[in-house]
């Protein structure tokens, strides 16, 4: 935790930081608590000393996991404020989070700061988060690991005849029972034409001989790590477009993983994958980026689409998730998660993606 401080005070021009996101503070003092309507902040000064401003309620468990230097726990009915003021020392240059600080408490802010000195840290805090190490993508491979181990139990499983929803639930009791806090989102379980909806909803559509059937989900571990992956199913045979819809896919995600290197930007990973894609045919049908970066939470840092040229550098994780959506005809997508060493891609999935492979009864 004081390295991350220390990173974080090594990128500040201004007297003092407020992060105020429960996942950011969590980042920086290995403290993770949601505080619901209250106020939880962490102070960092310039000179790395770190105050956090949070409910009394919660004061044992604080106390009990946070690496911070003081405590400021406050009750309910207190202005917490004053405690924020108290721990920013006189600050008057101040770093917030532009992404999660409301207009009410950047109103409070006022009070001590004029409003040309307050100014957003989120792309810093962002950046920082962004790159892992070797702890991070043990943490990781975890998450996947437990995600893969309940999606391999379909094989043993009758689908035909059962809905997305009663999928969906098999696979929240499954990954429960592996160890998984709760699902980072979802399960998406789409079957037939419904898997060509990117985000469509579960539901109860039954599952029929001839479908594809597109799993989206992750798992929240015990450590606060998230995993991410798609996978498509064919119920039975695919027919002649299914297997060239699933094969574009299979390899615009291929291309992807192969682009993934220290140098390379973002961009051009998102174009190996797209270009892939429209050389066969189907460029209009993919509709969105080919992927994100993966931690703590769902969607960090950085996003790996047509606009971000930053440069891939060592620890930083990312999806890579191609797809095809065909309205009333077939959707599909293959998406892994990658951590991006100096000789290439680890590809933290270890599920089979050929189309051979995703047969389910």
């Amino acid at each position: 935790m004081e390295n991350k401080i220390k990173l974080l005070t090594e990128h500040m021009e201004m007297e003092a930081v407020i992060i105020t996101d429960p996942m950011n503070v969590f980042y920086f003092t290995g403290m993770y608590s949601d505080p619901h309507e209250r106020l939880l902040a962490l102070i960092v000064n310039k000179d790395g000393s770190t105050s956090l401003v949070y409910p009394a309620l919660d004061d044992e468990a604080v106390r009990g996991t946070a690496k911070v230097d003081t405590f400021l726990p406050h009750k309910d009915g207190e202005d917490a404020f004053k405690e924020v003021f108290k721990a920013l020392e006189g600050a008057t240059t101040v770093g917030v989070e532009g992404d999660h600080f409301t207009f009410n408490r950047y109103k409070r802010l006022l009070e001590v700061c004029d409003g040309k000195d307050i100014v957003s840290v989120q792309e810093t805090v962002n950046a920082l988060r962004g790159v892992k190490d070797e702890s991070d993508k043990e943490k990781l491979q975890e998450a996947v690991d437990i995600t893969e181990k309940a999606l391999h139990t379909l094989y043993d499983m009758k689908i035909e005849g059962m809905t997305e929803q009663q999928v969906s639930d098999h696979l929240v009791e499954t990954f429960k029972s592996l160890g998984a806090v709760g699902p980072s989102f979802g399960p998406i379980v789409l079957a037939g034409k419904n898997a060509a909806k990117p985000h469509g909803d579960t539901g109860d559509t039954v599952i029929k001989n001839g479908d594809f059937l597109l799993i989206d989900f992750g798992i929240v571990t015990k450590d606060n790590y998230v995993s991410d992956m798609t996978r498509t199913f064919i119920i039975g045979e695919a027919d002649e477009e299914q297997k060239a819809i699933y094969e574009s896919v299979l390899k615009a995600n291929l291309a992807g993983i192969e682009a993934t290197k220290v140098g390379t930007k973002f961009s051009d990973v998102d174009k190996a994958s797209r270009d892939s894609i429209e050389a066969d045919g189907y460029g209009e049908f993919f509709t969105h980026r080919i992927g994100h970066g993966l931690g703590h939470d769902l969607h960090e840092s950085p996003s790996v689409d047509s606009n971000n040229h930053d440069i891939i550098g060592t620890g930083n994780v990312i999806t890579i998730e191609p797809g095809i959506y065909k309205a009333g005809v077939a959707g599909v997508r293959i998406e892994d998660a990658l951590y991006v060493e100096e000789d290439g891609a680890y590809v933290f999935n270890k599920f089979p993606k050929k189309l051979d492979d995703m047969k389910l009864k």
